[in-house]
């Protein structure tokens, strides 16, 4: 239990609200005030407190809803800064798949704690995450107590090679049994396809019916390069990647749609039309030299809109403060225009579109009834003052140095640069471990 005292915070609307007390009881926010100098005792019977909650001091502070990284690799952290300076097709057949065959479940058990500290530290409590070895990875995530929607993408088993027999089913069988035996929704099974060129049709009307039955979200890859949208376009018959995969019905389910770079006018009306979500992952495009998403034209077409890190080994790092600022920037610097992505419209996609996007009913939004899924920002630093506009402040000056604090399901998972849940420098130490192990399995 937590009372926030005296502290700042973004509202439903994005609107800020200055000096309020918000009461925290169990995974809850319970309520909601204007801070003042009462006697508490009233106030905590009213709210069905059995014992004076933990006092956070607000002042200097203000509090904003987790964030939402939407799409990560999260143990490609084990590959930070291998594979540089190729373009995606080189990166990933040269690279990044010869090194992914060897990993263990362990090696991504360490490869997601490590992301994790990234995400706590940076304000994200939830992900969504398309990656492999999943046991090791839900691991991780149960101890440490974050958020996340995971999947275990097909790619590539070959024509006539049953999605029943891939390591990708049992992963999500695997991810089934947990949420099962594990009903708080922390960890929420999705179905994957890597990409279209990645795929068989076969396979793909296979993962769907698994999908449907099991009322999956989808995630996976869309025209990231334009060689990839182009040659869909001479396989298929003049397809889009969108035209392809809506043809072949997985836009019956709600899809997760990372990158989406070329996506053209015919694919955004699918996409809007079909409820569902690309995510922009400006970071990895630019590096990959995959081109610029034109995330106003998404915006125009109505389309929602969340933001992802995407790996590690393609980014460097999994900081969704950064990631979000250079959307704006790359946006309002691409078009020629500084009206573009206003700072409340980037918040929404980072919390509550992410939110929504994942399936987690009454989060996103700092409102009595939702879940404590907080981040507290310090504003007692040179480059946080002074406020004009708080949300303002956040997206261009904020920085993972300002987040004080990472709260999920009302537990604090990090505070002032410490884990509450995890050992960071074990983990560093076994992530090193696991890259040098690699190297030598790979002859470098």
């Amino acid at each position: 239990m937590f009372l926030l005292k005296n502290i700042d915070y973004l509202d439903h609307n994005f609107v800020h609200q200055k000096n309020m007390d918000i009461l925290i009881k169990d995974n809850m926010i319970e309520k909601i005030r204007p801070s003042t100098n009462d006697n508490f005792d009233d106030f905590f019977f009213e709210c069905n407190f059995e014992h004076n909650p933990e006092i956070i001091d607000g002042k200097n502070k203000a509090v904003l809803p987790g964030f939402y990284n939407m799409h990560s690799h999260v143990p490609m952290t084990l590959l930070r800064g291998y594979g540089e300076g190729l373009s995606l097709q080189d990166w990933l057949f040269t690279k990044i798949f010869p090194f992914e065959n060897l990993l263990t479940a362990e090696d991504t058990y360490w490869g997601t704690l490590l992301g994790l500290s990234e995400f706590l530290a940076s304000g994200t409590v939830s992900f969504s995450d398309m990656y492999m070895r999943i046991p090791g990875i839900v691991k991780a995530i149960d101890e440490v107590e974050i958020k996340a929607n995971l999947c275990n993408a097909i790619t590539d088993f070959g024509p006539g090679v049953k999605f029943a027999k891939t390591e990708a089913y049992r992963d999500e069988i695997f991810l089934l049994d947990y949420m099962k035996s594990n009903p708080s929704r922390k960890i929420i099974a999705d179905a994957g396809i890597h990409a279209e060129y990645t795929s068989y049709p076969e396979q793909v009307l296979q993962l769907l019916e698994f999908a449907v039955n099991n009322n999956l979200i989808i995630q996976l890859h869309l025209s990231e390069t334009a060689f990839e949208h182009e040659e869909c376009k001479q396989r298929h018959y003049g397809k889009t990647p969108t035209e392809y995969f809506f043809d072949l019905g997985v836009f019956q389910q709600k899809c997760i749609l990372a990158h989406g770079v070329y996506v053209e006018e015919k694919d955004l009306k699918i996409i809007q039309q079909n409820d569902a979500v690309l995510v922009h992952n400006p970071a990895s495009n630019m590096k990959l030299g995959s081109g610029f998403a034109s995330v106003g034209k998404w915006l125009d077409f109505g389309v929602t809109v969340c933001i992802g890190t995407d790996g590690a080994a393609s980014n460097n790092d999994l900081d969704i403060l950064q990631e979000t600022r250079l959307a704006a920037l790359v946006q309002k610097g691409l078009k020629k225009d500084p009206k573009l992505l206003k700072p409340e419209q980037l918040l929404q996609m980072i919390t509550i579109n992410g939110a929504n996007a994942q399936g987690r009913k009454n989060c996103g939004l700092i409102k009595e009834g939702n879940a404590a899924d907080l981040v507290i920002f310090d504003l007692d630093t040179p480059n946080m003052q002074p406020v004009y506009d708080l949300a303002t402040n956040i997206i261009y000056s904020a920085n993972m140095k300002n987040v004080y604090l990472t709260m999920v399901d009302g537990q604090i998972l990090y505070r002032n640069g410490e884990y509450k849940t995890l050992d960071i420098e074990k983990v560093k130490f076994e992530v090193n471990r696991i890259k040098n192990e690699k190297l030598t399995q790979l002859g470098l």
